[in-house]
């Protein structure tokens, strides 16, 4: 498992190193030699400068002086020929001469060398054996010394791997039970952002949900406004039509009246005057001159049309009088010209692009193109959707009166003046 020093949490290591050094400290002082045992003091004898040079001229550690002592020397010299000065290669150095202060040595001055006592020489001995002894003593007790120092030191050591394994169990355990804990701190912190983002979404939808209800009730409210405006509009129109084909027929009755009154005058002028002819004729009746004036002019091709009764005045024609009929073709033409016309004022309405039965209008014209009587609708469809289609074109109707009605038409009125057709209308 891997550590990760944490600047903000610094325990864990400064514990560690401290107990290292504690443990690094202890096994080097239990390393550490033991300190030298104080021995007993050697006794000391005062010698002469002749007695100190002789003793260096020999072996220091010598039980005695040697008999014949000779200088002592490393290795053995050449053998030199000695050949007189003057036939020396080299000049042989110049011996020294000796001074007024150089005094030569007195023999009786110099001490004699004493023999040795045997008492002390066995005093010696013994003290030699007793400190062979003691050095054997010394070099067993550090030698148990070395080894309680050994145990120690292992002893030391397995309690420093002990307290070492326990300070890595310990600083395992702390970090397990952080890793833990950050965990817990990372999902609490992750549930708190997924519950804020939760609140924050339905906080939202919540927002886009009464924006939408606004919208719906601010549009609802626009359509039943432009509804209302619709009708109004409508009902003014309406009023407007039927005003104006009130006024129309009040005006075509009192045309009607008019020519009727000049026709009855024009009439009884007529009938006054040839009344008044006939009486003259009468008076002046001859029977040989309307002879001969009938012998002088030759006879008519048409003697008039006969009938069950004599009508002088002119027919106007009978309702079911045979007329000219629209082909197919113009019949067509024409239906398509009153829709690019109508659609010109048809508005959807709100919500219904297409229905699924075609509204079938019937529509009475008169020969300028007016309204003779208000359109109704002869097939609307069963569903609300149809029927709203159907309403928006019979406004469309209303709206777009008068129409244009080319001349070529005019002939054709008979057959046109009440067209019953199927609208398709596009959404605008």
């Amino acid at each position: 498992m891997e550590f990760h020093f944490d600047r903000k949490e610094p325990g864990v290591w400064i514990s560690a190193g401290t107990h290292v050094a504690l443990l690094a400290f202890a096994l080097f002082s239990v390393a550490a030699p033991a300190l030298p045992e104080a021995q007993e003091g050697v006794p000391v004898e005062v010698i002469t400068e002749n007695q100190f040079s002789e003793i260096t001229k020999g072996e220091r550690q010598a039980d005695k002086p040697m008999p014949n002592a000779q200088p002592r020397a490393d290795r053995q010299a050449e053998k030199v020929e000695d050949r007189e000065p003057e036939n020396a290669k080299t000049d042989a150095p110049t011996a020294p001469k000796r001074t007024a202060e150089m005094k030569l040595a007195n023999a009786e001055e110099m001490p004699l060398r004493a023999e040795p006592d045997p008492q002390e020489v066995a005093k010696a001995a013994k003290a030699a054996e007793e400190k062979r002894e003691a050095e054997k003593a010394a070099a067993k007790a550090a030698e148990k010394a070395a080894e309680k120092a050994a145990a120690d030191k292992a002893a030391a050591a397995e309690k420093a791997a002990a307290a070492k394994a326990e300070a890595k169990a310990a600083a395992k355990a702390e970090a397990e039970k952080r890793e833990q804990l950050d965990k817990l701190i990372e999902r609490q912190e992750a549930e708190a952002a997924a519950a804020a983002a939760k609140a924050e979404a339905k906080a939202k939808a919540d927002a886009a949900k009464a924006e939408a209800a606004r919208e719906a009730a601010r549009k609802a409210a626009e359509a039943k406004a432009e509804a209302e405006a619709e009708r109004q509009k409508e009902m003014a129109e309406a009023k407007a039509a039927h005003e104006k084909a009130e006024a129309a027929a009040k005006a075509e009755a009192a045309a009607k009246a008019k020519a009727k009154a000049m026709a009855d005058a024009k009439a009884k002028a007529d009938g006054e005057a040839k009344a008044r002819k006939q009486a003259e004729l009468a008076d002046k009746f001859n029977a040989g001159d309307i002879r001969s004036m009938l012998a002088s002019k030759a006879p008519s091709q048409s003697t008039g049309a006969t009938g069950h009764t004599v009508q002088k005045v002119a027919a106007l024609g009978a309702a079911t009088g045979t007329a000219q009929r629209l082909s197919p073709s113009l019949r067509d033409a024409l239906v398509g010209l009153l829709q690019q016309q109508i659609e010109r004022c048809y508005s959807a309405p709100p919500g219904a692009a297409q229905g699924v039965v075609l509204p079938v209008l019937d529509i009475r014209l008169n020969p300028n193109g007016s309204l003779s009587t208000e359109p109704r609708i002869m097939r609307g469809g069963s569903s609300s959707v149809d029927q709203s289609i159907a309403q928006a074109a019979l406004r469309a109707v209303r709206r777009c009166a008068p129409y244009n009605i080319p001349a070529t038409y005019a002939p054709y009125y008979n057959d046109w003046k009440a067209i019953n057709a199927e609208f398709e209308f596009t959404a605008t």
